[in-house]
């Protein structure tokens, strides 16, 4: 689950304050790559275990169970198998730092120094921001081998300048008790809201994501395949143009879904509605939903499935800020390249039912069978934060 609260600050504060091309090409990009250059001689090496030693700063912006991850499962195994090497982990709850965070990186990169931080991870879109205003190192299979495994999509979203260790979906979750069919398709999924007023519902596309990648799709739905994909990559507002059509569509479902027109704040209503029976069908995060499942905070009766066209979603990001000194930039390489084997993604899936940032494929059989149910591939991404901010605005308009 992805909270992005903090995204139109960030286009303010980081985008503004360093847009693309701001930093110069010259001797703060060579810096950076020879300090990944370096890093990849010690990489799947006998000796690198031994070799590496010294101490990095982590920043991190999450939920309690994104912090439980990394202080309880994977930094401990990485420092059991690296003892000369300590990880000084900060973190964020909810990302309420990811703001002044990213801010700080971006003045740092633009004096051309190191910000204090060699490895960055938020609960926001902040470390994508980032890696497309050119903050961060880029990612290279010498200095990090397994991102050899990383969807190419997943590193091409952030120009290979961060990368991906887990990620999420929005799915549709339904009580499978009073729903015998469900709808396979986003035409049939509107025509069962029209069919059954009250039983729906989304949450505002301003609170966490799955309400938001809902309003997406109808969107889509409604739009060039070519200008759908732009809108995920750039900032491209003329394209905007488009969404009429898919507003009136939501603004003529207002009716239908929960509540004559209520639209819960966030996932966590939205599966508290779900196991009160108070709806019979919503959109909710693959990650959160799974696990409500699994803690039995929603009864067995409701079931998830993913839809054609499905619902947008990504993967979550690290970054290693520029000007990070060298000797650091190689131990957060080999702590990238430990997260991104197989073994340690297999921990983050069972940690906290994400999806594993490698290719499925790669991944124990017993790993594919939890995911056979929502699909085995990452989404589309969804809009850019720009134009998110723009869609939010315009639905607060229309559609209500």
């Amino acid at each position: 689950m992805r909270h992005k609260s903090a995204s139109r600050i960030l286009v303010v504060g980081v985008l503004c304050l360093l847009p693309l091309g701001l930093v110069p090409l010259g001797a703060g990009t060579a810096a950076s790559a020879s300090a990944r250059a370096d890093a990849s001689t010690l990489h799947d090496t006998a000796k690198a275990a031994s070799s590496l030693q010294g101490s990095f700063a982590f920043y991190s912006g999450g939920d309690v169970n994104i912090q439980a991850l990394w202080t309880n499962i994977l930094i401990p195994g990485f420092e059991r198998q690296y003892p000369n090497v300590k990880i000084n982990y900060v973190f964020s709850s909810h990302g309420g730092d990811d703001v002044t965070t990213l801010d700080r990186v971006a003045l740092a990169v633009k004096d051309h120094k190191p910000s204090g931080y060699a490895l960055l991870e938020s609960a926001t879109n902040a470390v994508e921001l980032g890696a497309r205003a050119d903050l961060f190192i880029p990612v290279t299979t010498n200095a990090i081998p397994n991102s050899a495994n990383v969807p190419s999509s997943s590193l091409a979203a952030v120009k290979s300048d961060a990368v991906p260790y887990r990620g999420s979906k929005v799915v549709l979750a339904y009580n499978s008790k009073t729903v015998k069919s469900p709808p396979k398709t986003l035409s049939a999924l509107l025509s069962w809201i029209k069919a059954h007023p009250g039983e729906f519902a989304y949450c505002n596309p301003s609170d966490g994501g799955s309400g938001q990648y809902f309003v997406e799709d109808v969107l889509d739905s409604n739009m060039p395949a070519s200008s759908v994909k732009t809108l995920a990559f750039t900032d491209d507002t003329a394209l905007e143009s488009y969404w009429s059509k898919g507003m009136a569509i939501l603004h003529g479902l207002n009716g239908d879904v929960y509540g004559n027109g209520t639209y819960p704040t966030g996932n966590t209503q939205e599966l508290t509605l779900l196991a009160s029976g108070a709806v019979q069908m919503a959109t909710v995060w693959s990650d959160q939903s799974l696990a409500a499942l699994k803690d039995g905070q929603l009864p067995s009766s409701v079931k998830v499935i993913d839809i054609t066209p499905p619902f947008a979603g990504g993967p979550v990001y690290l970054g290693v800020p520029k000007y990070t000194p060298a000797a650091q930039v190689l131990l957060a390489d080999a702590f990238l390249n430990y997260v991104l084997s197989v073994p340690q993604q297999a921990k983050i899936v069972k940690a906290v039912d994400g999806f594993p940032a490698i290719n499925l494929n790669l991944m124990p059989a017993a790993v594919k069978s939890d995911f056979g149910v929502v699909g085995t591939t990452m989404p589309v991404p969804p809009y850019s934060a720009k134009v998110t901010s723009d869609m939010e605005r315009v639905w607060q308009q229309d559609v209500p």
